[in-house]
């Protein structure tokens, strides 16, 4: 039974929550939510914000996104200069299938954590258990959105959007192994940061094109760059 105190209880929640606006906006993933939204959310008009469809067992590049003021940031590393593989290249986050990989969307999540220590991948529907266990306990958030977008020789393409800055750990498991020191190219990347992980830089995504000649890059890299921009405004990612 209902007491009347509860119900008043539950009463002034509603009316408080009717008068503020969701952290998540436009974004926000929870149907439930209290919060006041702007018309069109993802969650309400259907589209898929975890899309898995289409993956196959190969290998994977991501590309890391974020919004920062309205502005798409894309997370490319440095390579080491030891890598058998486009030593000393700019690149996307991401590697080859390990044999447990059941398709290249779990490659991607695994790939992403190993390389960047990014723990927001751990809310990904391909999150180990371990892995979502750390995610939670380091106060990460969950994703806007993860979709294959692309296809290569032996690879798939995927995009990952954060809801925010990302949270990192301050180590990550190959990243001192298999990145360099990316500081000396940022001149040369346009609107570049350097990024919580090691060998890694925020890029301005609109401005890939800019990036010189002279750097050394992975093939390809700034058209996919401009293809997950494309996606992400056709699902009107804001």
């Amino acid at each position: 039974m209902v007491t009347s105190s509860r119900r008043r209880h539950c009463r002034c929640l509603t009316e408080w929550a009717a008068v503020m606006i969701c952290r998540y906006g436009f974004n926000c993933l929870r149907p439930d939510c209290w919060f006041q939204h702007p018309e069109g959310r993802h969650i309400d008009t259907g589209l898929a914000l975890f899309d898995l469809s289409g993956a196959q067992p190969r290998n994977a590049q991501v590309l890391i996104m974020r919004n920062d003021m309205g502005s798409f940031r894309v997370l490319l590393q440095l390579r080491s200069w030891a890598m058998q593989v486009m030593p000393g290249h700019l690149a996307a986050v991401g590697g080859m299938r390990d044999a447990s990989d059941v398709d290249s969307s779990v490659t991607a999540v695994r790939e992403v954590f190993e390389e960047t220590g990014l723990l927001d991948v751990g809310h990904l529907p391909r999150a180990g258990a371990n892995l979502q266990f750390k995610a939670h306990r380091g106060g990460s958030v969950m994703p806007q959105f993860f979709c294959k977008f692309g296809e290569g020789a032996q690879v798939d393409w995927w995009v990952l959007l954060l809801s925010g800055p990302g949270t990192f750990l301050e180590t990550s498991l190959d990243g001192a192994a298999e990145c360099a020191d990316i500081s000396g190219l940022l001149p040369s990347l346009p609107g570049a940061r350097l990024a919580p992980c090691w060998g890694h830089a925020w890029v301005d995504a609109e401005r890939v094109n800019e990036i010189p000649r002279s750097v050394q890059m992975m093939g390809g890299l700034q058209r996919r760059v401009r293809e997950a921009l494309d996606l992400l405004r056709a699902r009107q990612f804001r």
